[in-house]
């Protein structure tokens, strides 16, 4: 946009676009003057010269070309607006060329017909005046270089701007003069008045646009000279308008004479100037009086600025000083670095004592050099100072001299001095600190873990408390009733029955202490020897073990440990484990079809995972999930059910720190999910 540089944007936007619908609402009005006839549209006054209808068409043009000319910013606008410079400006030429070189050339009644003209036998009816086909001219010339990139250009474009202030200025003069129309005359009296308001109007305004170049200088600038021009110049046009407006009037009444009009022009013009002269001059005076006071306040404010200065230096110094102590006293490390290179600048002592260096080693050379820190938190620090400017607190680790590791608590600061960036970082070392919280990290997760296995433990002895207190109460009460029935009985036949049920209970007593004491020895033997097994050798071994069964039932066993073939776990209990699922399924299979077993392993983010899918008689799940592992807890009227089976599998695996899971749907099956500590896979 040609008004993106311009001083006072706002309000020179409003004038240029103020003018623009200006000049088109004066060629619009006449151009409506031509259709209705009415009369004051065309000349303001009447038996004056008149706007002709391509006068006003151009003008219209002209308003609009003005308006694009300050407001375009794009490449349609832009074009637009060249398009209509073209219009008007060819226009303006072929007429003005009709007068150069007495032609007709048809445009002048292209529009509508000028039968006033016509009717008074004036020469060429509707054509414009060569003055004013002359300022067309000149306008689409100037606009069209008026935003050139060539100083040279915009300059002429500017000239003919004045060129066209010029004519209209004239032709008004003309018409307030009230000058004879006449041949000598009629270049400049045939422009109709508002014409020449017209052009007078946007040749001033459109020349403030570039007001460095032509004779707007002289009135825009800020210097005394232009201050002058812009008090004397109105003055004296407007002195010469009113005096020689006055004596023409004076002498057309015959009041006096051409000479002594001249000589009363001339003193009147005189005496004004010098008016408008002492005006200046008192004005000057003022401007120089507020000169030399300014002058006296400055040199008042620089020797205060003297002393304020040279008091701020003495502070400066001072607190300089009381830095440079501070800086090297103090135990926390400081280091300034150039933020562009990470060259060491100014280190204190604590961080040379820190990083075992000495000062000559760190200055100038930089963190990355010495290995101090990373090249990743260095983009770090960087990334932050740039779109922060502070780093607070934060944990960093940088590393001495001999390549220990220092962890720290850092912050840092950015600051400028003479456009060049700087950061000043505060080290506190937390080493000791950090050694410290390690280890009792170390022994709160060691006492975490006692915690985790005494709890266990804890919940192990309750669990066998109420075990043997509700599996022995029965054996021990039947024991009791025996030996008093043995006491009481009189016949060898009775005694002898009852020795053996003294051996039948005996039996289950002894059934029961050695299912709980191979729990205790499972959940005690945490460190059995692990090795590296194979699913698909154990399983072999497994199967060969219930051959038996797996002929009775005709089951048909598929197992697929291509995911995971093998484990690190103790050979005993993943043998027991296959065991007890493989016997469970076989054990309770539906009497309705064949025994199907399933067994697949998997490798899960570093976990071993075995699964046993049967399609055996199921389990209600509702009912039995929360006793499903319990010891002596049995689901279905089997002869050989004891609820041990399930029991010890899960104390085995939970042992070894894994976890075992199932899920059963009654007369579809059941599928058990054991899934190995991450450290066995």
């Amino acid at each position: 946009m040609l008004l993106s540089n311009h001083q006072n944007l706002r309000r020179s936007s409003f004038l240029f676009i103020s003018t623009g619908i200006f000049i088109i609402i004066q060629g619009a009005m006449a151009i409506v003057d031509w259709f209705l006839h009415i009369g004051i549209f065309k000349s303001i006054f009447p038996y004056y010269s008149t706007m002709k209808f391509n006068s006003g068409l151009c003008f219209i043009i002209a308003g609009f070309s003005f308006i694009l000319l300050i407001r375009y910013d794009n490449l349609f606008l832009k074009s637009l607006f060249r398009a209509l410079l073209i219009c008007f400006g060819a226009f303006s030429i072929i007429s003005f060329s009709q007068d150069l070189f007495h032609y007709s050339a048809g445009v002048d009644q292209l529009f509508v017909t000028d039968y006033n003209s016509i009717a008074g036998r004036l020469p060429f009816p509707g054509r414009m005046s060569p003055s004013t086909a002359l300022c067309f001219s000149l306008l689409a010339i100037s606009l069209a270089g008026i935003d050139s990139k060539s100083r040279a250009f915009r300059n002429i474009a500017q000239y003919l701007l004045h060129t066209i202030t010029v004519i209209a200025f004239i032709s008004l003069i003309g018409y307030l003069f009230k000058v004879p129309y006449s041949r000598k005359f009629s270049f400049f009296s045939t422009m109709a008045l508002n014409t020449g308001i017209a052009f007078l109007s946007l040749s001033i305004v459109a020349s403030i646009i570039n007001y460095d170049l032509g004779f707007t200088r002289f009135f825009t600038g800020a210097g005394i000279g232009n201050i002058m021009a812009r008090r004397l110049v109105p003055g004296m046009v407007a002195s010469l308008i009113v005096v020689g407006y006055l004596s023409i009037e004076l002498q057309r009444q015959n009041y006096i004479t051409p000479e002594f009009g001249v000589v009363l022009s001339t003193v009147t013009f005189l005496l004004i100037g010098l008016f408008l002269i002492l005006g200046t001059l008192v004005a000057m005076n003022r401007i120089d009086v507020k000169r030399t006071e300014a002058v006296n306040e400055c040199l008042q404010l620089n020797k205060n600025l003297e002393e304020i200065v040279s008091q701020r230096t003495r502070e400066l110094k001072h607190s300089n000083e009381k830095f440079i102590k501070m800086f090297n006293a103090n135990p926390t490390c400081i280091v300034i670095t150039r933020l562009d290179t990470g060259e060491y600048e100014d280190v204190n002592p604590a961080l040379v004592e820190m990083l075992g260096y000495t000062r000559d080693e760190l200055i100038g050379h930089t963190s990355l050099e010495l290995s101090v820190i990373s090249p990743a938190y260095r983009q770090y620090m960087i990334d932050s100072m740039n779109n922060k400017g502070f780093i607070r607190n934060e944990d960093g680790v940088f590393k001495d001299k001999n390549s220990h590791d220092k962890h720290c608590i850092v912050s840092a600061e950015l600051f400028e001095d003479e456009d060049q960036k700087y950061m000043m970082s505060f080290i506190y070392d937390i080493t000791d600190r950090k050694i410290i919280e390690n280890h009792l990290q170390d022994t709160k997760k060691s006492l975490e873990v006692l915690t985790d296995k005494l709890s266990n433990q804890n919940k192990q002895l309750l669990s066998f408390a109420h075990i043997i207190s509700h599996n022995l109460r029965a054996p021990v009460s039947n024991l009791n009733l025996l030996v008093h029935f043995y006491k009481e009985s009189t016949t060898t036949e009775d005694k002898d029955e009852l020795w053996g049920n003294f051996e039948t209970v005996i039996g289950h007593l002894n059934s029961t202490l050695d299912e709980l004491l191979e729990t205790l020895k499972i959940q005690e033997d945490i460190a059995k020897e692990r090795e590296a097994l194979s699913f698909e050798k154990t399983f072999n071994g497994v199967k060969e073990i219930l051959i038996g069964q797996i002929k009775e039932t005709k089951a048909v066993i598929t197992a697929d440990f291509s995911r995971a073939t093998e484990i690190v776990y103790p050979k005993i209990y993943l043998e027991s484990i296959m065991l007890n699922l493989i016997s469970n399924a076989l054990k309770y299979k539906s009497p309705e079809r064949i025994p199907e077993i399933t067994i697949t392993s998997d490798n899960i983010a570093g976990e071993a995972i075995l699964t046993v899918k049967d399609n055996g008689l199921g389990i209600d799940m509702a009912r039995h999930s929360e006793n499903l592992f319990g010891l002596r807890k049995t689901f279905h009227r089997h002869a050989e059910a004891k609820g041990v089976g399930l029991f010890l599998t899960k104390t085995q695996v939970e042992t070894m720190g894994g976890e075992i899971s199932a899920e059963s749907v009654v007369d579809e099956g059941s599928v058990f999910k054991i899934v190995f500590n991450k450290t066995h896979a």
